[in-house]
């Protein structure tokens, strides 16, 4: 059965791993020689914004997590982690105020210590098979040997409540089946007050200090709704911690023109300040993922395309980083991957997020996204790639470097390019999908677009040092096309009406 929405944490373990500086390789230039690699600096602490847009359900799932593999960022007793890793058993442990954790269990905030299964021994040293009860009390004992750390590091009294048996990976973060040791804090709280006893009690003055996604966590902790979860999930030598502030809300979302900040109610997002002084590429998040019964790809992006992460100058831009676009089981539920990385910015607001996203039709996929699609002040040229078929075609291209290489290169430019997205975007999305269900209306198109093009083949033999060059040849290129596209038509009707 397809599930509506999977546990964040799993997601932001995925980023853990996947935007980590380790799988950062040195580049070689066509010589072979190793070309010198940009200084990336590294901290353990990571901050995510997630939207989850779940298009079947319409359900979309906001949510802000402040994670580390440093215990240090949690103030986790070095005691605790110790003993939680030599259990060799324990994969996760979730602190959470969700509602229904456990069966019997309805509104008490609960803690689940989660042992899978499989790191049950099924039989005894004697060769016996070893029974659930017995099974149900090798968890009990593994828990209890931890349950009173645990109390003292987070600054409760979880008291046990029972020992169930779980597949919902979304309350263990594990997949397969997993006995869970639930033990329950009474009366329920809230998430503030939650998120308020983690803050005295386990988050570090650099983190708190630091404000960035932190302060938008604890503004989303007003929502008498949000959902309060901190998870510690075991690895070979060391733990993953994360706390994280989500909500669930019913609704579609449009994704022709869509903002994540629009989705956050938010009208910018800045980074820690941990992350002010050096080069944090891979430290501040934005994830989109967006579930859909019909395949999802990328249109155009206000921001740059990052081809990248094992490549040290992609990851000096702020954009969008795809990590996939592909079913999410065997449902045949698709999931479109994006990660918004910050480069050297410290900040991002609404209209550099805009997406478009829309379906993949005539086969078109995502890895039709040339790499380096966008740059940072313009973004795709939507009806130029559905009139000629993919963003690769030369004539996109030609478009692109145009606007790269000779339009923003100037201030007159940039200016003229910031009014210019936001006429364009008002309409070009609908024309692109047009084009793409009526054959004949793209090829009017594309035959329209062609004295266009000609004419900014001019460009490419201007020598522009100045603002005063490209206003004379902007100006000039205007004013060619408006003869071609109006006065030579008008003039040619005129004379058929005298023809005729």
């Amino acid at each position: 059965m397809y599930k509506p929405l999977i546990l964040i944490v799993l997601l932001l373990s995925s980023s853990f791993a996947v935007l980590d500086v380790s799988s950062i390789d040195v580049s070689v230039d066509e010589t072979g020689e190793e070309k010198p690699r940009i200084a990336i600096n590294y901290i353990p602490f990571k901050e995510v914004a997630t939207v989850i847009i779940d298009q079947k359900n319409d359900k979309v799932k906001i949510s802000y997590s402040l994670m580390s593999k440093d215990k240090e960022d949690f103030q986790i007793p070095d005691e605790l982690e110790t003993k939680i890793l030599n259990t060799k058993k324990i994969s996760t442990i979730i602190y959470t105020n969700t509602e229904n954790c456990a069966p019997g269990v309805i509104n008490d905030t609960c803690i689940l210590i989660n042992i899978p299964l499989k790191k049950i021994e099924s039989y005894s040293p004697l060769g016996e098979k070893v029974g659930f009860k017995e099974k149900q009390k090798v968890v009990r004992e593994t828990a209890d040997s931890v349950i009173d750390d645990l109390n003292q590091a987070l600054g409760v009294n979880a008291e046990f409540h029972s020992i169930v048996a779980q597949t919902k990976a979304d309350l263990t973060e594990v997949e397969g089946a997993v006995l869970s040791a639930v033990y329950t804090i009474k009366p329920p709280l809230p998430t503030k007050l939650l998120f308020n006893i983690l803050i005295l009690e386990n988050i570090t003055e650099e983190i708190r200090f630091g404000g960035g996604f932190f302060n938008h966590a604890k503004e989303l902790t007003k929502n008498e709704d949000s959902i309060f979860t901190f998870s510690m999930s075991a690895e070979e030598k060391r733990m993953l911690y994360s706390v994280h502030i989500s909500y669930i809300s019913s609704g579609k979302i449009g994704l022709k023109n869509f903002s994540p900040l629009a989705v956050l109610t938010e009208d910018e997002l800045n980074r820690s300040k941990l992350f002010a002084e050096g080069f944090y590429p891979l430290n501040s998040i934005v994830n989109v993922i967006i579930f859909s019964e019909e395949a999802q790809r990328v249109i155009g992006t206000n921001s740059a395309v990052i081809g990248s992460i094992a490549n040290t100058d992609e990851l000096q831009k702020n954009g969008w980083y795809f990590i996939s676009s592909k079913p999410s089981s065997t449902d045949e539920i698709n999931k479109l991957d994006l990660r918004y990385l910050f480069g050297r910015t410290n900040s991002v607001d609404s209209q550099e997020l805009m997406l478009s996203i829309g379906p993949i039709v005539e086969d078109v996929t995502l890895n039709d996204i040339p790499q380096n699609d966008v740059s940072q002040n313009g973004g795709g040229c939507l009806i130029a790639t559905a009139a000629f078929g993919s963003e690769m075609a030369p004539q996109v291209q030609f478009l692109r470097e145009i606007r790269d290489n000779t339009v923003l290169q100037t201030e007159s430019g940039i200016s003229f390019m910031t009014g210019f997205n936001q006429f364009y975007y008002s309409f070009s999305p609908a024309i692109a999908d047009y084009e793409r269900e009526n054959p004949a209306f793209k090829e009017v198109v594309k035959l329209s677009l062609t004295p266009l093009l000609t004419s900014l083949t001019l460009l490419q033999y201007a020598d522009i040092d100045s603002e005063s060059e490209m206003l004379g040849y902007g100006i000039s290129i205007m004013l060619l096309n408006i003869g071609m596209y109006f006065i030579a038509p008008a003039v040619l009707v005129m004379k058929i009406r005298k023809l005729v």
